[in-house]
C-alpha cells in the first residue's frame, strides 16, 4: 500500500497490483500498474511529490531466535 502526496494537492493511491519503485540517485517515483491487457507506468519526478507513505504487509519485525 502506498499514498503520495503530490505538491499540487491530489494524492495518487495504490490499487491492487500496483508497484512502487524509488530511484535512490535521482528521487524518480515510478508506479507500474497493470489494467486489463495494459502495464502503464508512471514516473514521478523529486519536484512533484510532497510525501510519499508506503506499508508493506508481514513486513514486521521477526522475533528473536534468542531466549533469555
Amino acid at each position: 500500500m502506498f499514498v503520495i502526496r503530490l505538491a499540487n494537492g491530489e494524492e495518487v493511491h495504490a490499487s491492487e497490483g500496483d508497484e512502487l519503485e524509488i530511484n535512490q540517485e535521482t528521487g524518480v517515483l515510478t508506479v507500474s500498474r497493470v489494467d486489463g491487457f495494459e502495464e502503464i507506468t508512471t514516473h514521478y519526478s523529486p519536484s512533484a511529490w510532497l510525501s510519499v507513505t508506503h506499508r508493506k504487509r508481514g513486513a514486521g519485525v521477526r522475533p528473536s531466535l534468542i531466549s533469555g
